[in-house]
This record gives C-alpha cells, sequence and structure tokens, in this order.
C-alpha cells in the first residue's frame, strides 16, 4: 500500500471511530426536562388549546398522504394544507388560524420563522378576497345592548336555579365586557359587596391582560347586584361558596349542581357560549342566529355608541380595548341601531342636507 493510500485509510479510519463516539454536548447549552415541560405548556391555556387542536388536525391531514407534520414542518406541507382547507371551503379565518399554529408549533420547538408562512398565506389572501366578493365575510357576534339584554333577562326564570345562574353569567357578561373564557373562570372570591349598592368584580386574568394583574369592574346596576346575591344564597345553600370555587356551576334538570372539574371549571368557555345562545333563541332575540357569548363583550361600547360617545371616549371610558378600531365597529352598530347616521360634525351635516323630496329640496346648499 503506498503512502498516499495509507494516509486515505488512515483517515476513514479516524472518521469512522469518532463519528461513533457520543457526541459532546454543553451542559449550559441545553434545558433542564423541568423548563422543557414548562416551555412546552407555556402561553394561554386558551391558545394554547386552540393551537394543539389546529395542529392535530393538521396532523391527521397529513398521516394517509405519507406526510411528516414535523416539526420541522416543510413550507411545502404548510402550503399543501392550506390549500387543502381552501377547497373545503372553510372561513378564511381557519386558514389563518392553522398557519398561526403551525409555525407556533414549530417554533415551541426550536425552530423560530418556521417554515416559511409567504405561500400559504397567499392562498388565504385569495379565499379572503373571494369571500368577501361573494359577500360571505367573516361572521361576528351581534352585540348584546340594554335592549336584547332585558329580552334574555326576561326568559331567565329568577325562581329556578339555572335561572338564576343564567341571569348572574349575562349582567356580569355585560358589565365586566367579558369574554365567554374569562366567564368561566370566575371564582366567588372575585366578587366583592363593598356596600349595598356596590359590587366590585374582579377579572384576575384577560386576553388584553399581558401583565396579569387583573381588572377591577365597580358595578351599580341595582338588578346585577340583587341576581349575584341571590346566586350566592344558593350556592350557599350548597355549602359551595368558598372563595377558589367557581362562580358559574353547571345545573342538571332537577337543579343540582353540577361537579366541579380538574381544572378547577364549574362551566367551560364552550358551556357559556352555548347557554348564551340557548337564551337568546328563548327570548327571539332578534338576532339570535348571530348571538353568542362574546355579544356580552360588545353590549356596553354598543350602547355607548347609541348615547353620541366616540370610540376614543368610549376606549377610555371602558379600558377593556387596546386600539378604538374594534370599538368603533361597536360604536357604529350602536349608531345604526338607534336610527343615526355613524358619521359626524360637518361631514354628516353636509350629507344629511341633501334631499330628493323634502325641505330645501330645490336647494340644497343653502344654509
Amino acid at each position: 500500500m503506498t503512502a498516499e493510500l495509507e494516509a486515505v485509510h488512515d483517515a476513514e479510519l479516524v472518521a469512522a471511530e469518532t463519528s461513533a463516539l457520543p457526541a459532546v454536548v454543553d451542559i449550559n447549552a441545553t434545558l433542564t426536562p423541568e423548563a422543557a415541560e414548562d416551555l412546552a405548556n407555556s402561553g394561554r391555556e386558551n391558545t394554547r388549546q386552540t393551537y394543539e387542536d389546529r395542529w392535530k388536525a393538521f396532523a391527521r391531514w397529513c398521516a394517509p398522504l405519507g406526510r411528516m407534520p414535523g416539526p420541522p414542518t416543510s413550507e411545502e406541507n404548510l402550503t399543501s394544507y392550506i390549500s387543502h382547507l381552501r377547497r373545503r371551503d372553510l372561513q378564511p379565518g381557519v386558514l389563518r388560524l392553522s398557519v398561526a399554529a403551525i409555525r407556533h408549533m414549530n417554533a415551541r420547538a426550536g425552530y423560530e420563522q418556521h417554515p416559511d408562512q409567504a405561500a400559504a398565506l397567499k392562498i388565504y389572501q385569495d379565499h379572503r378576497h373571494a369571500w368577501q366578493k361573494a359577500g360571505r365575510g367573516q361572521n361576528s357576534s351581534a352585540p348584546v345592548d340594554l335592549q336584547r339584554l332585558r329580552l334574555m333577562l326576561a326568559a331567565c326564570p329568577a325562581e329556578t336555579p339555572a335561572g338564576k345562574r343564567d341571569r348572574v353569567l349575562l349582567l356580569l357578561g355585560y358589565y365586566m365586557r367579558a369574554r365567554a373564557s374569562e366567564l368561566s373562570q370566575l371564582r366567588v372570591g372575585d366578587l366583592e359587596f363593598v356596600s349595598s349598592e356596590l359590587l366590585v368584580a374582579t377579572k384576575r386574568v384577560s386576553k388584553n391582560d399581558k401583565t396579569d394583574v387583573g381588572r377591577e369592574y365597580e358595578i351599580d346596576d341595582p338588578a346585577c347586584l340583587a341576581a349575584v346575591k341571590d346566586w350566592l344564597v344558593h350556592l350557599a345553600e350548597n355549602g359551595q361558596t368558598g372563595r377558589g370555587l367557581p362562580l358559574l356551576r353547571a345545573v342538571d334538570r332537577w337543579g343540582n349542581l353540577g361537579s366541579v372539574s380538574p381544572q378547577g371549571w364549574g362551566v367551560t368557555r364552550q358551556a357559556v357560549n352555548n347557554l348564551v345562545k340557548s337564551i337568546a333563541e328563548r327570548a327571539e332575540v332578534d338576532v339570535a342566529a348571530d348571538i353568542t357569548a362574546h355579544g356580552l363583550r360588545a353590549g356596553v361600547p354598543t350602547d355607548l355608541g347609541a348615547a353620541g360617545y366616540s370610540a376614543a371616549e368610549i376606549k377610555e371610558i371602558t379600558g377593556d380595548w387596546s386600539s378604538t378600531e374594534q370599538v368603533e365597529k361597536y360604536r357604529k352598530v350602536g349608531l345604526r341601531r338607534a336610527g343615526k347616521r355613524t358619521d359626524d360634525g360637518r361631514r354628516s351635516a353636509a350629507l344629511s342636507m341633501l334631499r330628493v323630496q323634502g325641505r330645501d329640496a330645490d336647494n340644497p346648499a343653502a344654509p
């Protein structure tokens, strides 16, 4: 064997021996099992569950096709899955959520900004445009303003356990501008009567509360205070007034309270949403088919809009929205339900004076 061949042979032997040795890992660059578990379980519970559900749907689509969901997920698999959802004609929001969920699960596994979403988002945007063009835009919950709230309260008999609970659900949902998940997480200890005429209700966690400091709501509506007191008396009669116990509870057909789930829930957010929808249907609210629990959150800004408050004023008064965009939508709904124009100032005055028939019809520009 020549010297050159011997050198090559020796190099190959060294490479083979080296590859068989365990890789040297810097322990300072690794996570402890506890930290890895905490990171995998990080994020708000509702968001995490939603992402996990969308990820499982993606994995189920991959399996029969012989595709690997990852992570890491390939750009081609992401794009193909979004195309599949589009051809099922699902709501555009489902496509956008699926993209976010798949990228979130990749990031959680250490693959930041992976997979590339540009192609998938093009398909989503085309689908969203087609839906909008066809007049099928994204559905939004109809607001439960005071007029609709009164109808729904009338459909909740105050003498039954379920009716007592439902009245509390509706009234706190309206006055706390609460989401379904926030209502389901309320505890008995989150309510404090500081006087016979004032209730302080605390929202411990919220989607918009990034620092988890909570938010207090001062409620002085007599109907709300009476409903809460009545429900707390019923809970006390059943030995269920511990401060850490859930405020809202399942109630069976015989009026018995349901048990508390291992997660500490009395009712889930899905149950809250179903209750609100069923109450709206019983009350024969004009837009019952479009009402969800989120309509309770929209009630106050809708009523304030009808009363003439601007979006900026509503945002400041409520303190529940970080931008005025969504508040402006509620303001417009409120004004239109009151039969008023949504544009203001000189624009409204100028356009309102233009009449085909009626006063000043022959001289629309007259002051």
